[in-house]
């Protein structure tokens, strides 16, 4: 236990005299707390006897702070003004769904059913948080995680969506150009530019991988553009400017209408797509959207 905290053993008395001290008189601060005014002179008068100093100076029925009593107003209206920071954070949070995702992800399947989401949530206050790095969410701050890897998430509890299906894509003018369609080898994809994703600790899968899955090597390209989130690689597909790898279900909207084909085999891997929650039983609205998107994705 705080030493102060056993001295003064009624903390109301503490928020009485804080009360009386910033409204400017006992009978202000009794209308502001819903007490009488000599139940506010009470308290003080007991916190005073506590302490063993005075805090207001009495005369002519005024009570003016004491020099000391200055001093401990202003270190309480201090330490009460964090108090209700505090607990405003924690309504705002009791208020609110912070989602977690990769760019891609948002960009290429949430945010098309984002009504879904909020009709789901409620009255609660949807925030997406759009990460590139799981790093980032190490120290937690989300209610929920829409991520990608094999199912061992640090201090989270994970639910399997759909496992990692990789296809190569690209516009249909680059394609044509470069002779490639659904029937294309991997050897004949590998002749063509890629669209890079930076490949620095990611926990999908890069051009290296799917290469490596046909006995190919990646040869380092001169002069490479390596891009640090998938928005901008499909852009880059979709300007023509080179082969990209598209994970479905994320890109089955641009191939069904024809902004993107694919131009070679499709690779799965052992990871998967995950929603991730803290560990233990989820919450009421985490389990809705876990429903929700069992349902939702394809």
């Amino acid at each position: 236990m705080r030493r102060r905290h056993a001295h003064v053993d009624r903390l109301q008395r503490l928020v009485v005299f804080e009360a009386a001290a910033r409204c400017g008189s006992f009978s202000a601060a009794a209308r502001e707390l819903g007490m009488t005014q000599p139940a506010v002179t009470r308290h003080v008068r007991a916190l005073e006897r506590t302490l063993g100093v005075e805090l207001f100076s009495r005369s002519a029925n005024r009570a003016r702070l004491t020099p000391t009593g200055s001093v401990l107003a202003e270190r309480l209206g201090a330490g009460l003004d964090l108090v209700e920071s505090g607990l405003a954070d924690l309504d705002a949070t009791a208020t609110t769904f912070v989602l977690a995702s990769h760019p891609g992800i948002a960009q290429q399947w949430l945010v098309p059913h984002i009504d879904d989401v909020h009709e789901l949530l409620g009255e609660l206050e949807l925030r997406l948080w759009l990460f590139d790095r799981d790093e980032e969410l190490r120290d937690g701050g989300f209610d929920a995680a829409l991520r990608i890897g094999d199912g061992r998430f640090e201090g989270q509890s994970a639910h399997r969506l759909f496992g990692e299906v990789v296809v190569p894509v690209a516009s249909q003018q680059f394609a044509e150009d470069h002779g490639l369609d659904h029937t294309s080898s991997a050897a004949e994809v590998n002749l063509a530019p890629f669209v890079h994703m930076d490949d620095g600790a990611s926990p999908w899968m890069t051009w290296a991988e799917w290469l490596d899955s046909f006995g190919i090597v990646l040869e380092r390209q001169p002069g490479r553009v390596m891009w640090n989130n998938y928005p901008m690689v499909l852009q880059q597909a979709l300007a023509g400017r080179g082969v990209a790898l598209g994970w479905r279900p994320l890109v089955d909207d641009l191939v069904a209408g024809d902004a993107l084909v694919v131009v070679g085999p499709e690779v799965r891997s052992t990871r998967g797509y995950y929603v991730t929650w803290q560990a233990g039983e989820p919450t009421d609205a985490v389990r809705s959207l876990v429903t929700w998107l069992e349902s939702a994705i394809p």
